[in-house]
């Protein structure tokens, strides 16, 4: 036995074994990635069409739409195997949350893209990252 398998127990190794690169789980985690990019970009849209947060200043929701964008490009990179797809989408979310933080606005749905993110859309991507690039 191991010191790994003494400290954590044993994993199992079925887990890590993909059998086919792409799934339906992954899939659907890269077109929540897609989505999660898209909400930016409609926020973006209601914010100069005064509907959205009226007091915020233009250059907010001009970062809102260029978040958004970079985020679906991200999330086009993850679903073919780019590991830069992965960075961009995570750094474009967290700095996009630390906007709003910075306005004082408690969204949470940026805040929960977040925690969706960690929990859902990497389940399948993790198992994966050795076909990544």
């Amino acid at each position: 036995m191991s010191s790994d398998e003494e400290i954590f127990g044993k994993r199992p190794k079925e887990y890590f074994e993909v059998k086919n690169k792409k799934s339906v789980g992954f899939l659907l985690s890269s077109l929540y990635m897609g989505f999660m990019g898209s909400i930016p970009i409609l926020l973006g849209i209601l914010g100069f069409m005064k509907i959205y947060f009226p007091g915020a200043p233009q250059w907010f929701f001009v970062s809102n739409i260029i978040f958004g964008i970079l985020m679906i490009i991200g999330s086009y990179g993850t679903y073919n195997f780019k590991k830069n797809g992965i960075y961009l989408f995570t750094a474009s979310l967290i700095i996009d949350i630390l906007f709003h933080l910075s306005l004082g606005l408690e969204e949470l749905d940026a805040i929960h893209g977040l925690y969706f993110f960690i929990g859902f859309a990497l389940v399948p991507i993790i198992p994966r990252w050795k076909f990544f690039k």
